[in-house]
């Protein structure tokens, strides 16, 4: 959320137009504690930040296995 939140102060105005295309209110958005999943790819399309950046903890490496 770090990156959106730095995106949303570098570009003044995009809340608003990132909650127009989603259907949402910007009020919406700023409760957001983390983008939802259901959300992600267009998120991720509108402000050109990887998925990966936006939601870090859902992109980690898995976990080695105790083969």
């Amino acid at each position: 959320m770090e990156k959106l939140i730095e995106y949303f102060k570098a570009n003044r105005g995009t809340q608003k137009m990132l909650a127009d295309h989603l259907g949402l209110q910007p009020s919406t958005i700023s409760q957001w504690k983390n983008v939802p999943v259901e959300h992600l790819p267009e998120v991720s399309d509108f402000t050109g930040i990887p998925r990966e950046d936006l939601v870090p903890h859902a992109f980690r490496p898995a976990k080695e296995s105790a083969a």
